[in-house]
């Protein structure tokens, strides 16, 4: 899949594969990237990243709510949980980068 370049449309393209590739290991793959492959991203674009997988842990599909789980986990070196813990850690988060609403 590649490095997550210093492009949104990259992490959009990737986040799109991970949960509607018809290919379960293609959805794989994008998840790897981007949990690992991205050392370019600014730290808004790890906002973008952070709450696509947030919002993939209630895709109606299993394997995409297991791996943005994991996807998660590996960029935060936390494990919240529950999906409701999740959209409030990245909301916090959200706000630590732009500043509050």
């Amino acid at each position: 899949m590649g490095r997550v370049s210093n492009d949104d449309a990259v992490i959009d393209t990737l986040l799109e594969n991970m949960r509607n590739d018809p290919n379960p290991l293609f959805r794989d793959k994008a998840a790897c990237a981007l949990a690992h492959d991205q050392p370019h991203l600014t730290e808004k674009q790890r906002v973008l990243l952070l709450e696509g997988l947030v919002q993939a842990l209630e895709d109606e599909k299993p394997d995409v709510r297991n791996i943005a789980s994991l996807a998660l986990q590996i960029q935060t070196g936390q494990n919240k949980g529950d999906v409701q813990t999740w959209k409030t850690w990245v909301a916090e988060y959200r706000e630590n980068i732009y500043g509050a609403p």
